[in-house]
């Protein structure tokens, strides 16, 4: 589970190195990481009236690099895996019924959710309904409370590198596109796993249908 995080994470924010405009493919190299950002909610095609009628999705992959394309939905996992939603500053504690133990919960300050089935609703613009359910039951990190919705504390990140990450589109019609990212490990330079990820057009958006999430 750990590595898993720690694997999205990081993908995540290497790709806002990579810029607009590049190659089909795209190697990104060794770098230090900094805290997660929030480009998604600033891209140009991502206004509130898009979002809210479901129409956007990913936009147009015809005009976006691999990186890009993936970039978007590794940053919005990392939210989840790493805590990286924007918080206000209003807490409430709750006790694990599981463990016993107390956890801090934060107020999710977003300009689009602000409750649960809100955020449902926009991350069915980046994803498949099984794919949703499966990342809310992978991180269950958010939840209402009295109405509004709130996300658990994170622990301090810990400082991690990732050798090399390339991307590529395989495969590509009007309305599917196959992409992968092959990810070399800096503990073991030797070591490489390629992760598959399919974009289709549904409705009027283009969402991903097959996302890799597991680092192993």
């Amino acid at each position: 589970m750990k590595r898993c995080i720690v694997f999205f994470f990081l993908m995540a924010l290497m790709l806002s190195f990579a810029g607009c405009g590049q190659p089909r493919s795209a190697s990104v190299p060794e770098i230090s990481l900094p805290p997660a950002s929030l480009s998604v909610w600033e891209r140009t095609d991502a206004s509130a009236e898009g979002l809210e009628s479901g129409f956007e999705g990913l936009g147009d992959p015809a005009v976006q690099s691999a990186s890009e394309l993936i970039g978007t939905a590794l940053e919005i996992y990392s939210w989840f895996a790493k805590g990286g939603l924007p918080l206000a500053q209003r807490t409430r504690i709750l006790v694990n019924p599981q463990t016993g133990e107390e956890e801090i919960y934060q107020l999710v300050d977003s300009p689009y959710f602000s409750n649960r089935e809100q955020l449902e609703k926009y991350l069915n613009n980046f994803f498949s309904e099984e794919i949703v359910q499966s990342l809310l039951e992978r991180y269950p990190v958010c939840r209402d409370i009295e109405g509004e919705l709130y996300m658990l504390v994170a622990d301090e990140d810990q400082a991690v590198f990732l050798k090399d990450v390339a991307f590529s589109i395989e495969e590509e019609t009007e309305s599917f596109i196959r992409l992968s990212a092959v990810v070399s490990d800096e503990e073991d330079p030797k070591k490489t796993q390629r992760y598959e990820f399919v974009c289709q057009q549904i409705e009027g958006k283009w969402i991903f249908t097959t996302f890799a999430y597991d680092w192993q």
